[in-house]
């Protein structure tokens, strides 16, 4: 599992572009006790679906967000 800064030095962008990937829901990560992790495989998928053909078509993005449930806790 890779944290936040590992990934953000893996793709080129900046650690709080990550966060926002993370809040838009656009990469998959698991959060552990308040920390987030990213596994390989969900950095490889992110890349995958952020793919551009050559030919200059744009592949679909993600499914929207889930909208958050507010004061809600297991």
């Amino acid at each position: 599992m890779l944290k936040v800064g590992e990934v953000a030095k893996r793709l080129g962008l900046s650690i709080s572009k990550v966060y926002q990937l993370v809040d838009r829901r656009e990469i998959g990560h698991h959060r552990m006790d308040g920390a987030i992790r990213i596994s390989e495989e969900q950095v490889a998928e992110y890349l995958e679906e952020t793919r551009q053909d050559r030919g200059g078509s744009i592949r679909p993005s993600r499914r929207p967000p889930r909208p958050r449930l507010k004061n809600f806790s297991l």
